[in-house]
């Protein structure tokens, strides 16, 4: 069943032995002894990794505020997701799932005793899923996507796609996935949307001052190089050897953060003064700032003017909701096709694919010259149009008993 589910997966998240045996020894632990203690309802989440919490968060705090009492368990099927997340403080639980067979599955009930299950976006597990079905118990899946290339909807996944008309409601993040859904003869889809708009929305209110990236920046225009692979990391060296580019403070925010790439970043980028983050203080002189930590990259969001965000040359996108959600316009790759904010975007003018360093110098000198004054306005009002999908999934299941 692993293997099934990893033709639905990243496979970004595999790459190396190393990931691969840390996956495998983690979904191996046991499950614990007993049943989990509960006061009110409990919710059961289960994300693929980082990016699926990210959309479970806002869901997850509506839940808590209108009634504190709700009990969160969440289980991770990534390590790293389950890394960052562990103590997220309103779970009760964090948690790898148990490899999906059926008794894994019935253990896991018996210990978790949910009221209600939450799966995120992709995430189709044939013995956990009909366990929770089995027990009449009411499970969503949310902003999910599908499209017509996908294992599910091909006769070999004909067993996978059987489990969707068995979820409560299926929310769908844009009206190709519900209509493909609809066409096929489900019933129990909606149009919500995706609810990272309603999370990226909120952190941008809230987010903390960073002292150290404002010092850096300077009041000077900051390009910040967010979840970069190396291909974004050569795309912007290219970029800079034009002396009118290596005049903008840079921010390097990169995918992989162990030493070996940090070392690698700063030797190739050493003819532009860069500095680490958890180095000395900034200069005049450090044009480059490279982020060596976890968790400041949405804070260095507030400072830029420009994002040229990772994964679009790969398999994988990252997150540019959360530098839009700052008004600030993003770049990326072309291998974005999978992605619906990509598309909603780039036909709001707030995002583009570059190719090469010219595409990015020409879509730089548009946003941070010409239209300087009104991109900003222009990438908040995008994530404002597309809010909404949190308050729309709390209805639903507040109507359907599960509230």
């Amino acid at each position: 069943m692993v293997l099934a589910q990893a033709l639905l997966t990243p496979a970004g998240w595999f790459n190396g032995k190393g990931k691969i045996m840390a996956f495998v020894n983690a979904h191996k632990k046991g499950i614990p002894e007993g049943v989990l203690p509960k006061s009110g309802k409990r919710y059961w989440f289960h994300c693929a990794s980082l990016g699926e919490f990210e959309q479970a968060r806002p869901l997850i705090e509506s839940l808590k505020k209108a009634d504190a009492q709700n009990s969160i368990v969440i289980t991770f099927f990534s390590p790293s997701g389950y890394s960052q997340r562990y103590d997220y403080e309103l779970a009760d639980m964090v948690l790898y799932l148990p490899l999906d067979t059926p008794r894994n599955a019935a253990r896991l009930l018996d210990y978790l005793q949910p009221d209600v299950a939450v799966f995120v976006k992709y995430e189709i597990w044939y013995f956990h899923l009909n366990a929770i079905f089995a027990r009449r118990l009411p499970c969503y899946l949310i902003s999910a996507v599908f499209r017509e290339g996908q294992f599910l909807f091909t006769a070999a996944g004909s067993w996978l796609f059987a489990l969707l008309p068995k979820y409560t409601r299926i929310f769908v993040q844009d009206k190709a996935s519900l209509e493909r859904l609809q066409g096929k003869g489900l019933k129990n889809v909606v149009l919500s949307g995706d609810t990272r708009y309603d999370r990226v929305k909120q952190n941008a209110l809230t987010v903390k001052p960073n002292e150290r990236i404002q010092a850096f920046k300077s009041g000077q225009p900051l390009l910040v190089l967010g979840s970069s692979w190396p291909q974004e990391e050569a795309l912007l060296l290219d970029f800079l050897k034009n002396k009118k580019n290596s005049q903008m403070k840079v921010m390097i925010a990169p995918h992989d953060i162990s030493e070996s790439h940090i070392s690698e970043i700063m030797t190739a980028f050493s003819a532009y003064a860069p500095m680490r983050y958890t180095g000395n203080q900034a200069t005049e002189q450090h044009r480059i700032l490279v982020l060596d930590t976890m968790g400041h990259l949405a804070s260095a969001y507030v400072y830029a003017d420009l994002a040229l965000v990772g994964g679009g040359f790969g398999k994988g996108l990252h997150n540019i909701l959360e530098p839009l959600s700052f008004g600030v316009p993003v770049l990326f790759g072309p291998n974005v096709d999978k992605y619906p904010e990509a598309a909603w975007a780039r036909e709001a003018a707030v995002a583009a694919v570059v190719a090469d360093a010219s595409s990015m110098e020409r879509m730089s000198g548009k946003w941070l010259v010409e239209e300087q004054t009104e991109i900003k306005a222009r990438c908040i009002d995008f994530i404002n149009w597309h809010a909404g999908a949190t308050a729309l999934v709390m209805k639903a299941i507040s109507a359907e008993g599960g509230q």
